[in-house]
């Protein structure tokens, strides 16, 4: 579809665009009545326009019961300091954030209770602007790793100034590692049964990422630099496999209990899939810390539903990403 749009036209849309993105920078400050709003905590990552803001934190990796904190900020904003203690209350906006779901095409959930806490007591001291205040994020029992979570909150109330209207609600949405997350160093062998030219890219440091609660997927930061398997091409070439990247699920027994593709089974124009080969050494070595120190695994590739390429690879853990 075009668009023919005068002059005058693009100047309204930029003056209505600007006057979108901040309530107190649309105008001059010292003309302005203060406003209640969430404060930029971190870069915003919602697109220009967006209903409600969101912003995104990676809280690391969380053991179970164990608790970490997204940090808000809140302003009065304007020309003048609070003129005296400011009570601020927060609630839970559901509503928002189906509405950013349905304007983004995003599938973001409210967490349950039992994942969250939110502060009771919000202060604007008199004489100040700010205050910055902390969500506790728990990985309670109810704690999901198969859902995108978002936390919708709106300033419900506030004892003095007026609750901003674009920056009044917001979206917080968090990413929490499980415990096999993290660097790992990658060697090993692999067997490519089509083309002998095709070799294994060893040792290479990779990022294991959280894909579930007990799973992790690979992600390539060196050639694929995205989800996949990189590979050597020749005596100097590199390259990876399209539409294939391992996904390792792990028990509490300390062994890998089995493997699917990334990009899901029989993915891409090749049919890709990923098995577990069960005749090999498929386990986790545990350091004194209780932490993973190191795994191993042996997993075929499959192509068009017959093995393609075998690997027998060890992960042994560098870092946290």
């Amino acid at each position: 579809m075009k668009y023919i749009i005068e002059k005058v036209s693009l100047a309204v849309m930029a003056l209505a665009f600007t006057s979108c993105l901040k309530d107190h920078l649309a105008v001059d400050p010292a003309q302005s009545n203060n406003v209640v709003e969430f404060e930029n905590t971190g870069s915003i990552v919602s697109p220009a326009g967006a209903v409600v803001p969101r912003f995104s934190v990676d809280l690391g990796s969380l053991g179970e019961g164990d608790s970490a904190n997204i940090n808000l900020n809140l302003s009065y904003s304007g020309a003048a300091m609070a003129p005296n203690d400011i009570t601020v209350t927060l609630e839970v906006d559901t509503a928002a954030l189906n509405a950013y779901n349905a304007e983004q095409g995003t599938n973001y959930v409210a967490p349950p209770a039992s994942v969250y806490h939110l502060p009771s007591n919000i202060v604007i001291k008199s004489g100040t602007q700010k205050i910055q205040v902390y969500v506790a994020i728990i990985r309670s029992s109810e704690f999901d790793f198969n859902v995108n979570y978002a936390l919708p909150l709106k300033i419900a109330s506030a004892s003095t100034g007026i609750i901003s209207g674009n920056f009044g609600t917001a979206l917080f949405s968090f990413a929490v590692r499980n415990s096999y997350d993290g660097v790992y160093t990658m060697t090993g062998s692999m067997t490519d049964n089509i083309s002998s030219t095709l070799t294994g890219y060893y040792p290479l440091d990779m990022n294991l990422i959280t894909y579930s609660g007990n799973s992790i997927a690979m992600y390539d930061p060196n050639v694929a630099k995205t989800y996949g398997h990189p590979i050597r091409s020749g005596a100097t070439g590199t390259s990876y496999y399209g539409s294939f990247s391992p996904v390792f699920f792990f028990d509490d027994a300390g062994k890998i209990t089995s493997i699917t593709n990334y990009y899901g089974q029989l993915a891409g124009a090749n049919k890709r899939s990923a098995e577990l080969d069960p005749t090999g050494v498929n386990k986790i070595t545990f350091g004194g810390d209780g932490k993973v120190a190191s795994f191993e695994v042996s997993y075929f590739m499959t192509q068009n539903g017959a093995v393609r390429t075998s690997f027998k690879e060890k992960f042994t853990y560098k870092s946290s990403r």
